[in-house]
C-alpha cells in the first residue's frame, strides 16, 4: 500500500518536518506491515507556495491511502489535500489505526 504523508510546512523548519514525518511513519509500520511511504517532503529551498503544492499533489495522485499529521486542520494545503482525498475517495488513515474511506 503507497501510503501519502499530508503535513503542515508553515513555520516550521525542514528538521521539524522531518521529526513528524518520521513519528507518523512509525505509527503506521505498527499498523501497516507492507505500507511504502511516498516521498511527499519537498525542501522549502526548491520551491514555495503553489508549486509546492502542485508537486505535492501530483505525489498524492500516486497515493492508495493518505494520513494527515497533526495540525493538518490549520494548513491551506493539507486542507486541499483532505478535499482531494474526500473527492477522488483516497481512504484516510486516521493516526489511530483506522481508515476512512
Amino acid at each position: 500500500m503507497k501510503v501519502y504523508i499530508s503535513q503542515p510546512y508553515a513555520f516550521k523548519s525542514d528538521e521539524e518536518i522531518v521529526k513528524v514525518r518520521e513519528n507518523i511513519i512509525k505509527q503506521l509500520h505498527d499498523y501497516l506491515k507492507d505500507v511504502e511511504i511516498l516521498d511527499s517532503v519537498i525542501q522549502k529551498e526548491q520551491t514555495f507556495g503553489l508549486k509546492q503544492l502542485s508537486q505535492s499533489i501530483l505525489v498524492l495522485s500516486d497515493a492508495d491511502a493518505i494520513i494527515f499529521a497533526p495540525g493538518w486542520e490549520k494548513s491551506r494545503g493539507c486542507r486541499i489535500e483532505h478535499t482531494i482525498a474526500e473527492e477522488f475517495h483516497i481512504p484516510i488513515i486516521n493516526l489511530n489505526g483506522s481508515k476512512k474511506a
